[in-house]
């Protein structure tokens, strides 16, 4: 028994009555099509009403991000599912499971986008109600474990205190941590006290506040942050005795702290440093007014023995500066010559930079490197090594950043000097959530000849104190690679340069051939058909004469053109070059209508697909793509049917204009782009043999290259390559 086939008014009957909404989109994710069912749970009244509306449009914030990421996602022919929140078309907001799908046709290629999504407000709703029922109950129960908890450390925190204070002696050599254990233990050991931890600003001549108890209020923070001046009389006595100075009944506002008024009695107590006063740790009480010696007796002790924690603290810094600056030379001297082994191998600039990011990546904690440069508005990705934890964050460094939004990117290519971040701001450059796995990050300008070329970006998933061997190693290799990438660069303009003065050469020969026959045959036939004319005037034959003159006029138009298109493509050697980005569809949508009016009796059928923002000079490739379509078109008699396309390969992109015309002999497409080759009469195709030399010229000039490829009778194909990255221009060969 065979299945029943469907008709397509069936399959249409099956798609509407779905309750999903099933819609087809665009490359562009347009709206083209949608089911009945799709448009009831959207709300739509008239379905002319979202005819060509941007799918996007619907979506905000994270949400959008998701459907950007599955529609990029699509388009590269994978299928991608997520759920969002998007409002219908009469604003109502609805959870909805959305799917993306690429369509392709018969040939393989994506034509259109499948989009389908389900409405799941009603699911959503209940989970959430469930969930909360379930927080309420579970945040009853935490409040009373959280009871019963601080019960028990409120016990054990002065033995807790004690012993990581007596830890962070033997083990820490942070000033300030140890300052603060220390705080701990005297506010573990004495009732209502604060505590602060001045220390010496000489150059300033006051003790300024670095480390304080929680409990202090903001305004006293403020004062203690100001600095106390060195003659304030209680920290005066403390420093002259080289003991602890108690104060009971404390008058604040003698020591330059007059916000702090509830505290009655005060201690300072000097910190002794290679026999000299560094800091000072104050106590205030807040409530008692006297000191008792046993309050006295533990302050002496935890300041003793923070005294003997700072001094050794401060002799294992000296040894691992002593031994960060070997380790530093070290490292650099390695970096370096693996840096300069690559040089000699790497291919292009993008592969130089590629292996530094390994490198680099080698001597840090877990992470990844991308290196950006400024394309179209955005920060975009160049070169990645290792990958983002999260897919969110991986998608957004795909997608780059926009200029003038992104401070950790903005900020060092505009001031050229590196930076340093130990703990990162997650909602810094995007949203937390995409970000929650950066933990620290260090920036660098790539400085090439002078100029920022783009920036060197290394995220870290865990937080890092970056030390001078960090910096002084990062900064020395990508200063270096800057110069050996422009080293490079120099190289390979130089091999640029000498490929166009070898082309210039052919040329030069192509033209001293026209000079001696092109331009000779005009010349014999404007003196041949001159000495006939001035004959015929001689006779009286006025008419006759005037033959003769046209023929000598149109000789004379033939030269003209000729000397032109000698120009043109002297031009195309020697102009000034602007390199910006250049969007290639604007490029070619205006040479299609150079072309149109150009040729306004000749029916053409264009066929373009999207094309790629390239780096190059605008004037210059529309010129170069005037002379591809012009010729697409000129060579194809009757109707022209011109194709017009992109593809990326590697760091370029390749673009290609196909004909239907005459075609030509594959034994001949070398000699094609030499000036003043022909493969046509001029009676056959009008034209100067100059188009396709100038094309390569141009192309040349931006580091690519061109090629044809034709059969006689079956069309033709020209293309040409742009690499991606900004051409190192040069002068030009004349």
């Amino acid at each position: 028994m065979t299945e029943p086939v469907l008709t397509p008014r069936q399959l249409q009957a099956i798609i509407d009555a779905n309750g999903d909404c099933i819609k087809i989109l665009d490359l562009d994710a347009r709206l083209l099509r949608m089911n009945q069912g799709g448009q009831v749970v959207m709300e739509i009244d008239d379905v002319q009403q979202c005819q060509n509306v941007l799918l996007t449009a619907l979506w905000e914030g994270d949400d959008r991000a998701q459907l950007e990421a599955a529609l990029d996602a699509a388009r590269a022919g994978q299928t991608r599912t997520f759920t969002g929140t998007a409002r219908t078309f009469k604003g109502t907001p609805r959870w909805w499971t959305m799917t993306v799908s690429p369509l392709r046709d018969d040939d393989g290629h994506i034509t259109h986008l499948l989009s389908t999504s389900r409405d799941i407000t009603a699911q959503v709703t209940a989970e959430q109600a469930r969930q909360a029922a379930q927080d309420q109950q579970a945040q009853l129960l935490d409040q009373r474990v959280q009871q019963q908890t601080q019960l028990l450390e409120e016990r054990a925190g002065v033995l807790d205190a004690f012993v990581r204070f007596t830890e962070a002696v033997g083990t820490d050599i942070d000033q300030h941590r140890l300052a603060q254990h220390a705080a701990d233990v005297v506010r573990a050991h004495l009732q209502d006290v604060s505590v602060a931890y001045y220390e010496l600003d000489a150059a300033h001549a006051v003790w300024r506040g670095v480390v304080w108890s929680g409990d202090v209020s903001p305004e006293v923070v403020a004062q203690m942050q100001a600095g106390i001046p060195l003659d304030a009389p209680d920290f005066a006595v403390a420093v002259q005795q080289g003991t602890p100075n108690f104060v009971s009944g404390w008058d604040p506002a003698e020591n330059a702290l007059s916000e702090a008024t509830v505290y009655g009695a005060a201690g300072f107590a000097p910190i002794l440093i290679a026999g000299e006063v560094r800091a000072i740790f104050a106590v205030g009480k807040r409530v008692a007014k006297e000191w008792t010696a046993q309050d006295q007796a533990i302050v002496r002790a935890v300041v003793r023995g923070l005294s003997v924690a700072l001094e050794r603290a401060e002799q294992a810094q000296a040894l691992t500066r002593q031994r960060d600056v070997l380790d530093r030379r070290a490292q650099e001297l390695e970096m370096l010559l693996q840096l300069t082994d690559q040089q000699e191998s790497a291919p292009d600039a993008l592969a130089l930079i590629a292996r530094a990011q390994e490198l680099v990546l080698q001597l840090l904690p877990p992470g990844f490197a991308v290196y950006y440069e400024v394309q179209g508005g955005r920060w975009c990705k160049r070169v990645q090594t290792g990958a983002a934890l999260s897919v969110e964050m991986q998608a957004v460094v795909d997608a780059g950043f926009p200029v003038g939004s992104t401070p950790s990117l903005d900020q060092v290519a505009q001031s050229g000097e590196p930076a340093f971040v130990a703990v990162y701001d997650a909602q810094m450059d995007v949203t937390s959530d995409a970000a929650q796995d950066v933990a620290a990050h260090v920036t660098l300008p790539l400085l090439v000849g002078g100029r920022v070329r783009g920036v060197f970006n290394l995220p870290l998933f865990a937080s890092r104190s970056w030390s001078s061997a960090d910096e002084a190693v990062l900064i020395t290799t990508v200063q270096h690679l800057g110069v050996a990438i422009e080293r490079l660069e120099r190289s390979a303009q130089l091999l640029r340069s000498n490929a166009e003065l070898l082309t210039s050469n052919g040329e030069l020969e192509a033209f001293t051939y026209s000079v001696s026959h092109d331009l000779r045959a005009p010349l014999r036939h404007m003196a041949g058909f001159a000495a006939l004319a001035l004959k015929e005037v001689r006779r009286g034959d006025a008419a006759r004469a005037e033959r003769h003159l046209g023929v000598v006029a149109d000789a004379a138009h033939r030269m003209e053109t000729l000397l032109d298109a000698v120009l043109v493509l002297s031009r195309a050697g020697r102009a000034p070059m602007s390199v910006q980005a250049v969007a290639l569809q604007q490029v070619v949508e205006q040479v299609q209508r150079d072309v149109t009016l150009t040729h306004p009796d000749h029916a053409v059928t264009w066929t373009v697909e999207p094309l790629p923002i390239v780096q190059g000079d605008v004037v210059a490739l529309q010129q170069a793509v005037r002379f591809l379509l012009d010729n697409a078109v000129k060579f194809s008699p009757g109707e022209a049917r011109v194709h017009v396309w992109a593809e990326e390969r590697g760091d370029a992109w390749a673009v290609f204009v196909r004909d239907a015309g005459v075609g030509f002999d594959p034994l001949y497409a070398g000699k094609l782009f030499g000036a003043f080759q022909r493969l046509h009469t001029q009676q056959e195709f009008a034209g100067t043999g100059i188009g396709l030399a100038t094309v390569k010229r141009i192309v040349m000039r931006h580091g690519g290259s061109v090629w044809a490829d034709g059969r006689p009778g079956q069309g033709a194909t020209f293309g040409f390559s742009l690499p991606k990255q900004a051409p190192q221009l040069s002068p030009g060969v004349p």
